[in-house]
């Protein structure tokens, strides 16, 4: 048997996790909203107290939204800065009625250079938050007389959020940092829906689409033969699984940058005696469903698709994790074999997977904290939205 240069607990974790692995299923029902945050000064709030509010006070779920003209002449009453009452009236309207448990909220920080994603909860009201409450915190602010950690949201329509990711906007996908950059309270962004998921995820499934997601963090360039040799070594793999056109590829040209496969139409090619493989590839590639980092991991890999041993003979002297792993990896090949897939070919393609996600320095998305994606200071130049 090869020599490990790796211990059996490692080993005996990538084989777990290669044996439960399976695609993040997004339901098809989620829509995606973009949730501004008042200039940065409500956005600490919303990630530390778990809630995302949207303004105008005076309409609530009580409202009644048949009778337009007397609404639109409240909201002209309450707030005389607005221009468009029918804009507000229908964001407000969305926000409590459209955004649905389990939508995916995005929320900018200030002047849109963190961006925080959050699983949208039920919707409730904060009574105690009144027209006239709202009026003096909003005023207070637009006349720089308040600073950012000396105020509380004062809206009263909210909802609870779930914090998934915070990133970056640093390197995002220009067509949603430009989607992110107008000032509107609420926007809908479900055009922007698997970009947006390519952000939160490494590999998930919504709709039509299966999309494996790698995060390239190579500053200089990448060589067109590295480029060339990371596609064939996927797609060589994929290929064993998926039919050669159902598969194709989205990238952003400049490192850093994302590569996207899109596997469409594949729920009837996935298998469960092939999510073991597709695991490897993700893994391999950058993506993480480990919580921890492992030492040899590459090698590991290429061990438990290859299984150049004699397996009774080794039943017949390993005891304990070694024995159990052993057991798991047959399991594994056992699957595979079964499914038509001879993973011992694909050896080279595995080698050259591992090679060119090291070289290229693909990782899953770098990941804020709420701690140190917090803003001390609002933005000047950002002003809110003009209805």
């Amino acid at each position: 048997m090869t020599p490990k240069t790796y211990d059996p607990q490692s080993k005996k974790i990538i084989l777990d996790a290669l044996l439960d692995f399976n695609f993040k299923d997004i339901p098809e029902t989620t829509r995606f909203w973009m949730i501004r945050t008042k200039k940065g000064y409500f956005y600490e709030e919303f990630l530390t107290k778990n809630f995302a509010a949207l303004a105008w006070n005076d309409i609530t779920d009580s409202t009644n939204f048949n009778d337009l003209d007397a609404l639109s002449d409240r909201v002209l009453i309450n707030y005389p800065e607005i221009k468009r009452p029918s804009l507000v009236i229908n964001k407000c309207k969305n926000f409590i009625y459209e955004v649905k448990s389990g939508d995916i909220l995005v929320i900018p920080n200030k002047g849109s250079s963190i961006i925080a994603f959050a699983i949208a909860g039920d919707y409730y009201e904060d009574q105690n938050k009144t027209v006239e409450i709202e009026h003096a915190v909003i005023d207070r602010i637009e006349d720089k007389d308040i600073v950012i950690h000396e105020v509380n949201c004062p809206y009263r329509k909210r909802r609870h959020i779930q914090i998934v990711k915070i990133i970056s906007t640093k390197g995002l996908n220009r067509h949603l940092y430009r989607a992110i950059s107008n000032y509107h309270g609420i926007s809908n962004l479900d055009t922007y829906s698997t970009i947006i998921l390519d952000q939160l995820y490494n590999y998930y499934t919504f709709k039509t689409e299966t999309h494996i997601v790698f995060n390239v963090k190579k500053q200089s360039p990448i060589g067109l033969r590295e480029l060339a040799k990371f596609l064939h070594s996927v797609t060589d793999i994929l290929s064993t699984v998926v039919p050669d056109e159902n598969i194709s590829t989205q990238l952003t040209l400049e490192s850093p940058g994302n590569i996207v496969l899109s596997l469409q139409d594949i729920c009837k090619w996935l298998a469960d005696n092939y999510l073991p493989l597709i695991g490897a590839v993700v893994f391999l590639g950058g993506g993480s469903f480990l919580t921890v980092k492992l030492p040899g991991a590459v090698q590991i890999l290429k061990d438990i698709f290859t299984l150049k041993i004699d397996v009774a003979k080794e039943k017949a002297v390993l005891t304990g994790i070694e024995l159990d792993n052993l057991n798991k990896q047959v399991e594994i090949i056992t699957k595979l074999k079964q499914a038509g897939i001879d993973p011992t070919t694909l050896g080279h393609s595995f080698d050259l997977l591992g090679d060119c996600s090291q070289s290229m320095q693909i990782e899953p998305t770098e990941e804020f904290t709420p701690s140190n994606s917090i803003v001390t200071e609002p933005e000047d130049d950002e002003d809110e939205e003009q209805l």
